[in-house]
């Protein structure tokens, strides 16, 4: 929708801290600039896997995703891929190593034609808000 009503880039800067990324587990990877602290892997850690790996620190913008470990690094715990809290993410912060695409890219849908023609929009009548395709 932004994209349509020119709104390309921010006006405002952000407020959001630059997190880093945890390398350190043989198996997943966390980026913890794409969580969104729903806890939906601290609760699976702690009430399906039993693990208590992850935790919520801090309040209002200072509140971020934690490994509880001294060290802080998934790397230092028992954390398996296979685990609840490793299936649940929905931003995809809790990522899987050794593993690409599914679609190669180039063959994915918005590289081969524009989102105008193949999006949502595209298959919107123009009363409705769609775009036309000339």
């Amino acid at each position: 929708m932004a994209y349509y009503v020119g709104m390309l880039a921010p006006h405002y800067t952000h407020f959001y801290p630059r997190r880093p990324v945890d390398a350190s587990h043989p198996e997943a990877v966390i980026d913890f600039n794409r969580c969104i602290l729903c806890e939906l892997c601290v609760r699976a850690s702690r009430d399906v896997d039993g693990k208590n790996i992850f935790a919520v620190q801090g309040r209002g913008i200072q509140a971020h995703l934690v490994v509880n470990t001294p060290s802080g690094k998934l790397g230092a715990t028992d954390f398996s891929i296979r685990d609840k809290a490793a299936q649940v993410c929905p931003t995809g912060a809790i990522l899987t190593k050794h593993r690409g695409y599914e679609i190669p890219i180039g063959q994915r849908l918005y590289d081969r034609k524009p989102i105008s023609v193949v999006g949502d929009v595209a298959t919107l009548s123009e009363s409705k808000g769609g775009r036309r395709h000339d």
